[in-house]
């Protein structure tokens, strides 16, 4: 057994709680609640790869479940009870609960059930190298750009789990048997505090997921656990530009790595910064000594910040020099960040996972960096708790864009309590509208975006529509 402290949220306390080390060799045929979601199904897949039963239910179908049922795995779309009949445990999102019918099925049959988070964290700890990657933004990027340092190396045969699609494996995931497992460590509801990586990486922490977490010290004090959960042999690593990441550093006792844009003092410092053609470059400085010149081809300062992170993950885990520089070179990106889907009227149109203030300044910033004329953009936000508590932060974020659409709120698994709508938003900025269905914000860019133009769609929920819409 496992005895660990869980940050409670929802009750602002500490509770000790005793959890059982799930051992997934006891289960042979596995259910899943809400298996279209991005790691669901690829847990799901591999899973059914390692020769298990596998099955699962989702409220709709998608590209997601398609694939599951190619590689033949049943998927439900309706509840009910004799879905889940034959399991002998039953894996959930964190986005149900147990008023969610199936989980109601699965309780009355006394099915044994676990989160998403556990399954991922027993996989996770059957690895000798596990890199966990957590932090507010920047996930997917980083675990993508890590993933294609270790695919660089000659002979490796890591495992991969990220949140996007890597073009280079056309998968969110891969299975290898290396040793060296890169998966995404996600905060929201304390999943993250299922895990026990050898190596953690921070890459900043913000307040978001308000429907979770009332306060920023709420958020701090669930990365300093998850900081404490890495191996005792293992190390942190921590991005030295992020206030609270810092603060959640300060009292740590295990190994610390820093990174940093801004500060020569940190462990790992990005050097000499340029960019060619709005695609950044720099000098690796570890410890005060120059290491190598660094190319990416991916654009703004915040995947500098990023691919630091990677490349020091990448230099605990005794990858050479060679493999990181052609890794960095050779990383293009992940499906839904900065992803170039064609152009309309001579204008370039991209479409960016950005939902929270910060990822959109950074996103915009980048865009900006490419050149061209105008910069428009297209923003769906994502929830209306994100949407009401973040308020003023989106308010601000749109400054580098010259034109600024928004679509209604996409609500995920909320119902609008707070009289919130994309209107708030929009209110008193220059240049800014509010278009309510994507075929009429497809229209309005195939009548008004021009040649010079750049487009940017951002958003986490479906956002990415318009761009079906207009190629």
């Amino acid at each position: 057994m496992i005895k660990y402290t869980k940050y409670v949220c929802t009750e602002i306390l500490y509770n000790e709680v005793l959890i059982l080390q799930f051992d997934i060799n006891k289960y042979e045929s596995f259910y899943f609640v809400g298996i279209g979601g991005i790691s669901m199904s690829s847990l799901a897949l591999i899973l059914k790869r390692s020769g298990k039963t596998v099955k699962g239910y989702d409220r709709r179908r998608s590209d997601a479940t398609k694939s599951l049922e190619n590689e033949g795995i049943e998927v439900f779309y309706e509840c009910a009870e004799s879905n889940c009949a034959g399991c002998d445990i039953a894996v959930y999102t964190a986005a149900v609960d147990g008023s969610h019918p199936e989980m109601k099925y699965l309780a009355a049959k006394s099915i044994p059930t676990i989160s998403r988070a556990e399954l991922l964290g027993a996989i996770a700890k059957s690895y000798p190298n596990s890199i966990a990657v957590a932090g507010t933004h920047g996930k997917s990027t980083t675990c993508g750009i890590l993933s294609q340092i270790f695919l660089s190396l000659n002979g490796a045969d890591p495992t991969i789990l990220i949140g996007a699609k890597l073009p280079s494996i056309s998968s969110t995931f891969r299975t290898g048997h290396d040793g060296n497992f890169v998966f995404e460590a996600c905060e929201y509801k304390d999943s993250f505090l299922q895990f026990y990586p050898t190596v953690s990486v921070i890459l900043n922490v913000e307040l978001d997921h308000t429907d979770y977490f009332a306060s920023i010290d709420q958020m701090d004090k669930s990365f300093k656990h998850f900081m404490d959960n890495t191996a005792p042999d293992g190390c942190v690593i921590v991005n030295k530009d992020s206030e609270h990441a810092m603060l959640c550093a300060s009292n740590h006792e295990g190994k610390i790595y820093t990174y940093s844009v801004k500060d020569p003092s940190a462990d790992f410092y990005a050097k000499d910064i340029h960019f060619v053609d709005g695609l950044p470059g720099y000098t690796l400085v570890f410890k005060g000594r120059e290491v190598f010149a660094a190319e990416l081809s991916i654009p703004g300062v915040h995947n500098i910040s990023n691919s630091l992170a990677a490349v020091a993950a990448a230099f605990m885990s005794k990858v050479p020099d060679e493999a990181i520089i052609k890794g960095l070179k050779d990383f293009r990106g992940v499906g839904r960040r900065f992803e170039y889907k064609g152009k309309i009227n001579g204008a370039l149109v991209y479409d960016d996972y950005a939902h929270h203030p910060d990822e959109i300044v950074a996103t915009l910033a980048a865009a900006k960096k490419l050149g061209g004329k105008r910069l428009i953009s297209v923003f769906q936000p994502h929830t209306y708790s994100r949407t009401n508590d973040l308020l003023e932060g989106f308010k601000s974020a749109f400054g580098d864009a010259d034109i600024k659409v928004f679509a209604e709120i996409f609500p995920a698994r909320e119902e609008n309590i707070y009289g919130i709508s994309s209107a708030h938003i929009a209110e008193g900025m220059e240049n800014a509208l509010c278009i309510d269905s994507f075929e009429g914000i497809a229209d309005y860019i195939r009548k008004n975006a021009e040649d010079g133009d750049t487009v940017i769609l951002m958003g986490a929920g479906d956002i990415d529509s318009v761009a079906k819409l207009l190629f």
